[in-house]
């Protein structure tokens, strides 16, 4: 517990890293599902392909089956049951307005519907297939379609990972706010990513025993989790901490101090060697008054009581 509060306070980044793991993992999940199970549901699809051949598409028009209409079906022993899967032939264009979900050939064009929009595409292309297995075409198609889910799930579980995250970071905000604990954006956002990856293997494994819970309990956890971790954290002064860097102020403070003195060492031999024009001044003055004792002291040498005793 202690690694995962250290990693929380003092660690790096925003802990993208195993938000982008927890993406690789659940999509390869995912996709090994889709193709393992995807397998059973092959005989179906084959027979629902087969309902609905043989199609033929010349010039963009459907040639064969004409004036015909079809509706695919799911058939398990003696119940069939009937699939959003139409061919009607007898129009070249479909009434969207009075249609339900579902797939829709026509004479010239393949709709889609659903709830929000109607998408349709004409023929363009020639088609000629005839009833016949489909098997090892059909589970070639679902194992490109497995392959592909892996990356775009990649980047779907991602992204919406990373928005809850950010939701969670704001929740982490307010109850720091209650708990009168502050944290930094950088602390809140690596609680956050390991309070909602904890609580999702969580309710993951729970549902797996057949244990299933709604979108509020798992919100309601998140946060009982959240508060649990900021009520343990000690307070951090984010103030003082190096910009971009992970580093305490008392880590940092000493090299400061360090080069102040170097500077102050530096300074002091500049301030003695300053009185330097001093000393020549003095040694000027002194010589001056050599000068002036010699001065004073040549008249003394005059010896007038001498010469007047060698005239005598």
């Amino acid at each position: 517990m202690q690694k995962i509060f250290n990693y929380i306070t003092k660690g790096q980044g925003l802990g993208v890293k195993y938000i982008l793991l927890a993406s690789v993992i659940i999509s390869f999940i995912f996709s090994i599902f889709i193709r393992i199970n995807g397998a059973d549901l092959v005989p179906y699809a084959n027979d629902i392909m087969n309902q609905m051949l043989p199609l033929k598409i010349e010039n963009g028009v459907v040639v064969e089956p004409q004036n015909t209409i079809r509706v695919a079906q799911l058939k398990s022993g003696d119940v069939a049951i009937p699939l959003p899967i139409i061919m009607d032939t007898t129009i070249d264009t479909l009434d969207t307005s009075k249609a339900e979900k579902g797939f829709y050939l026509t004479r010239t064009a393949f709709y889609v519907i659903n709830d929000n929009e109607v998408r349709m595409h004409t023929l363009n292309e020639d088609v000629d297939l005839v009833q016949d297995d489909y098997t090892d075409e059909i589970k070639s198609i679902l194992t490109w379609t497995a392959i592909s889910m892996f990356f775009i799930g990649i980047l779907f579980i991602f992204v919406s990972y990373f928005i809850a995250a950010l939701f969670y970071a704001l929740c982490a905000q307010i109850l720091g706010l209650i708990l009168r604990k502050k944290y930094n954006f950088d602390v809140r956002m690596r609680m956050s990513v390991i309070c909602f990856l904890a609580v999702y293997i969580l309710y993951f494994l729970l549902s797996l025993a057949g244990l299933e819970s709604g979108k509020l309990i798992f919100f309601i956890t998140t946060l009982l989790l959240q508060s649990a971790i900021i009520y343990k954290l000690p307070m951090i002064d984010n103030e003082n901490i190096a910009k971009n860097e992970n580093v305490w102020p008392t880590e940092i403070s000493e090299p400061q101090t360090e080069a102040k003195v170097e500077v102050k060492h530096e300074a002091e031999p500049t301030k003695k060697t300053a009185p330097k024009p001093v000393k020549k001044v003095a040694k000027t003055k002194t010589e001056a008054t050599k000068k002036k004792a010699a001065v004073k002291k040549a008249p003394a040498k005059k010896k007038t009581p001498a010469k007047k005793k060698a005239e005598k």
